[in-house]
């Protein structure tokens, strides 16, 4: 087929109980519409979806939490039909959903990826020969023989992903696994993506991380409250798209509340409801937020973020941290606790959540940090400070760029 995917006015909806009584003997007492043969009210997560993706080609799926991307994701990868219009795709597709779906949390992961692998489509002697790399691919061979009951959710994608590493699909569907472990791991998993796009396999990845989908993608669909809000270049949607949410939070942003905090300035540098505040940012273990921080390249960096909350407790906010070159605010690092799969908590009042880059090779220069936290839908932030805290690297130059990798030459004859 000329496509590796095809939404055709798709809508999606789902029984709307909120209000009414969940127990039988709630709807017994009750009489809701169930029990009286009256359809539920609907709530619909994706309205009149359409897009074609050309074989080869990759689409990027944006839009803040509840925006309908993993439920058009779910309908691409077979976990559901559509309510209205139709979801076609290359009957040789690919999905880590799919794949983590089929895992029995009772048997093990060495006994799942071999079921995965028979669930892509591999036989079984190709399956056996495939488990050693899918195991070794996943960094989970130690955890082999324990069951998936015992795994975290990363550590399931993980596994998910290494069995879809060892296939040639023709459509690969991601939901944001390439943020699941270390940075070595991620490179790894962009690694294999790049072999598979290049080998013309078409990509449909959804992220929060607009780095992450601009490095990826070619095409994005930027989904607001299940609806097509913009479609187009990657470059172009993403940029509309980060205005959108800098726009919401500058509009929430008080004005001639609160008051300025040494370098921050609120409508400035400094955005946001305010109901979350960032009470306190250290870099390397100091408090920043005067002169600039400072570290050798290639040391780790630990970034702690102190919030409190003002008007109640907040679910599940988001803490963002992301690394510009001062001279012109380049990002060249967008990392986020939702991102990374970190859970702050639900009924948040007060917390320190600490970031630790395991190693920072970036070439000599003057960096700045911003650091924000946001609602768990992304609609705007709580609280964010823009390119407020200084970092200055040091170390010798090794050429010229913004990262200073670990790297060593060598000569044969």
């Amino acid at each position: 087929m000329s496509t590796s995917l095809r939404l055709q006015g798709v809508w999606k909806s789902y029984p709307d109980w909120s209000g009414q009584p969940r127990t039988l003997r709630g709807v017994l007492a009750r009489r809701v519409p169930l029990v009286r043969g009256r359809q539920a009210a609907r709530r619909w997560a994706l309205r009149d979806v359409s897009h074609d993706l050309g074989a080869g080609r990759s689409l990027g799926l944006i839009g803040h939490n509840g925006a309908g991307k993993s439920t058009l994701l779910r309908l691409i990868s077979g976990l559901g039909r559509p309510t209205r219009g139709a979801v076609s795709v290359h009957p040789e597709t690919a999905s880590v959903l799919n794949l983590g779906a089929s895992f029995d949390p009772l048997l093990t992961g060495r006994e799942n990826a071999f079921t995965a692998g028979l669930v892509a489509g591999l036989t079984r002697r190709e399956a056996l020969d495939a488990l050693p790399g899918m195991l070794e691919f996943s960094e989970l061979t130690e955890f082999a023989d324990s069951p998936v009951r015992t795994y975290s959710e990363g550590m399931k994608l993980r596994l998910g992903f290494s069995v879809t590493a060892g296939l040639e699909p023709r459509l690969l569907v991601l939901d944001e696994v390439l943020s699941v472990g270390d940075l070595s791991f991620r490179l790894k998993c962009q690694e294999r993506i790049a072999e598979l796009r290049h080998s013309g396999t078409s990509l449909v990845l959804a992220s929060h991380s607009a780095e992450e989908i601009a490095k990826t993608c070619e095409h994005v669909l930027w989904l607001h409250h299940g609806e097509v809000r913009a479609s187009g270049d990657a470059d172009t949607i993403l940029a509309d798209y980060e205005d959108s949410v800098t726009a919401a939070s500058r509009a929430a942003t008080p004005v001639g509340a609160g008051r300025d905090d040494g370098p921050l300035r609120l409508g400035e540098n400094r955005f946001g409801s305010q109901e979350v505040t960032i009470e306190e940012v250290r870099v390397g273990g100091v408090r920043a937020g005067g002169e600039p921080a400072r570290m050798r390249s290639g040391e780790p960096l630990r970034i702690a973020v102190t919030m409190a909350t003002h008007e109640g407790p907040v679910d599940e906010p988001i803490v963002v941290v992301t690394l510009r070159r001062a001279s012109d605010e380049t990002a060249l690092l967008d990392v986020s606790t939702q991102g990374t799969g970190f859970e702050v908590g639900r009924g948040v009042r007060n917390a320190t959540v600490e970031l630790v880059l395991e190693r920072l090779d970036l070439a000599a220069g003057d960096y700045a940090l911003d650091v924000g936290v946001y609602r768990q839908d992304w609609e705007h932030a709580y609280d964010n400070h823009h390119a407020a805290y200084p970092l200055r690297v040091e170390g010798g130059s090794g050429g010229k760029g913004f990262v200073l990798p670990p790297l060593r030459w060598s000569r044969s004859a």
